[in-house]
């Protein structure tokens, strides 16, 4: 059920913002979210729960049976007179039915257990969520991998094609014997290693569409692209405000709190292991034979009694429960606080990353516009003679760089963001929808 309804909220985020073509991320989640065999294991760990609570729930309610009993009887005897023995032979059938009652009335351990059972089952809950948010998380991180190794393809082609050209001007000057010999060979040099590095570059796009395969469990086309010119706002709000949104909301910390109150509840059922039980029984009989199954004229009794059990000796199991139970206890204590310190570490990572993100933005399109320039005129000191073609490869080499980290920028930031609200419990519904608009679809040759 929550698995559905989590996903009815996705899909109308999604009806607002979905496009056509290559896959964005709301299209790739909605078909990883029916593919996850995370989701499906935490989806069925969450039904055990339920049903190992209502197991002990049923402890404590009433306990009915009926016993229906016929029976062909022989009975056979010796009948004694003052002066001769007669054997004496009777079939006759038997009946007998009950019906017994059994409500517990004082039996602490049980109902502790229950307890402890129904934090279990909350922990399960705030596990599933924990699944559907990480399954988020883990796409955006791929879809980033994704992006950037598809980003390296481009620029290395780029820079490939630039170099294929300044060789083909080179060639032309060497023939007119206006270039140096050095200068060509330089140029085929970074020439051949560009179209090398782009084997791999390819290779390493197509690898990280496969990671994407993993989770949609079907072949990925093509993704779009993050847009350069979207608004990357700071977070709202300070940074310690966001630490406790952590605190109080993240799934994953929500569970480990649920264990430990489980732990904590069950240390006192097992404890109560040493107390007595006390229980009411009823019970109402229906007999035509009696003892032996002797015939006798039929008869009903109706029993109410109260039974107390005392324990006395069981091996030391109780005790060793007991032990159990706390060292339980404090291996969940232990990761509950491992988790705080690692939640408040990488929510404040990813607070002052996306604080950040704007500037780092800004610089990263200044360097790529300085780049340009320097390019440019690299290539025209070396139509002057004032600069060697080693100097126009390194601007060329920086110019793609340039572009790299301008891209890796807007990255950051939505690897900021995804886990930003992951951390603190909110990267669903509306956070993706909204996270989906920094991406828009590549213009093909054909639109306008």
């Amino acid at each position: 059920m929550m698995r559905h309804s989590f996903f009815i909220i996705i899909s109308l985020a999604y009806s607002l913002t979905a496009h056509a073509g290559n896959d964005d991320l709301m299209s790739l989640y909605e078909r990883a979210v029916q593919a996850s065999p995370e989701l499906n294991g935490s989806e069925y760990a969450l039904e055990i729960a339920k049903a190992r609570e209502a197991q002990s729930v049923s402890k404590l309610m009433p306990q009915i049976t009926a016993t229906g009993n016929y029976s062909l009887n022989q009975f056979s005897s010796t009948r004694n007179t003052l002066t001769t023995k007669t054997p004496y032979t009777a079939d006759y059938p038997g009946v007998r039915a009950s019906v017994n009652l059994q409500q517990p009335l004082f039996d602490l351990q049980s109902y502790l257990l229950m307890r402890s059972q129904q934090s279990l089952t909350s922990q399960g809950e705030e596990e599933l969520l924990a699944a559907h948010q990480k399954l988020i998380a883990d796409l955006v991180e791929r879809y980033m991998d994704a992006l950037e190794a598809r980003d390296k393809s481009q620029i290395i082609t780029d820079e490939l094609s630039s170099t294929e050209k300044q060789l083909e001007r080179v060639k032309a000057m060497h023939a007119r014997q206006l270039a140096m010999v050095t200068d060509l060979y330089e140029l085929q040099a970074r020439t051949e290693t560009l179209r090398a590095s782009l084997i791999d570059s390819d290779n390493d796009a197509r690898i990280a569409l496969e990671k994407l395969r993993e989770l949609t469990g079907d072949a990925i086309s093509g993704i779009q692209t993050a847009r350069l010119d979207a608004v990357q706002p700071a977070p709202e709000g300070t940074i310690d405000s966001w630490v406790q949104q952590a605190g109080r909301i993240n799934p994953q910390l929500q569970a480990l709190k649920h264990a430990v109150e489980a732990a904590r509840i069950s240390i006192n059922a097992y404890q109560a292991g040493y107390l007595p039980t006390i229980q009411l029984q009823l019970s109402e009989v229906y007999s035509d034979t009696s003892y032996n199954n002797q015939q006798s004229p039929p008869f009903e009794i109706g029993t109410a009694a109260v039974q107390a059990t005392v324990p006395i000796y069981e091996g030391g199991i109780t005790t060793a429960r007991i032990k159990e139970a706390e060292a339980r206890k404090k291996y969940t204590e232990t990761q509950l606080e491992q988790k705080l310190r690692e939640l408040e570490k990488l929510t404040r990572a990813a607070y002052l990353d996306m604080t950040t993100s704007p500037a780092r933005n800004q610089a990263a399109d200044r360097q790529l516009v300085a780049s340009e320039k320097s390019r440019d005129a690299k290539k025209k000191g070396y139509e002057l003679g004032v600069v060697t073609i080693v100097d126009v490869l390194n601007a060329e080499k920086e110019l793609s760089e340039a572009r790299k980290l301008q891209r890796q920028a807007r990255y950051r930031y939505i690897r900021a963001r995804s886990s930003l609200y992951y951390e603190t419990g909110q990267l669903i519904g509306v956070e993706l929808a909204q996270m989906n608009t920094l991406f828009v679809e590549p213009v093909s040759a054909g639109k306008k």
